[in-house]
């Protein structure tokens, strides 16, 4: 799996690629999202436009990017979800702890942002 990483300003959006959250490459994206913030990003947004499934696995994954970014000082948002992530992430209430967002735009996230995030 690779990981595309785009950097605008403060944020690092990580393009996520089909494949994102099977267990063989769920270490390569918490290492990616790990030297994300030692490089002193306090804003990641997560590209689930190709995620298409998700399985407890890809939602545990979630909720332990979470905690990594959190102890870090670093919010990490969710957007493009598609249809049956979206409905996942709202069945499962983990919309209420990660945060989503509806595109990259980057005053749309920054709005977002500056309304509830603890480390802004």
């Amino acid at each position: 799996m690779t990981v595309k990483l785009r950097k605008i300003g403060e944020f690092c959006i990580v393009d996520l690629v089909h494949d994102s959250f099977l267990k063989e490459n769920i270490s390569l994206l918490k290492d990616t999202i790990s030297e994300i913030i030692d490089q002193g990003f306090r804003h990641i947004l997560l590209n689930m436009t190709e995620i298409t499934k998700i399985d407890g696995t890809g939602l545990g994954t979630l909720i332990n990017l979470q905690k990594i970014a959190l102890y870090n000082e670093t919010n990490i948002r969710l957007y493009s979800l598609q249809p049956y992530v979206a409905e996942m992430m709202f069945q499962t209430r983990l919309n209420r702890v990660i945060d989503i967002c509806q595109s990259e735009d980057k005053d749309l996230c920054k709005e977002a942002l500056a309304d509830n995030l603890m480390f802004a």
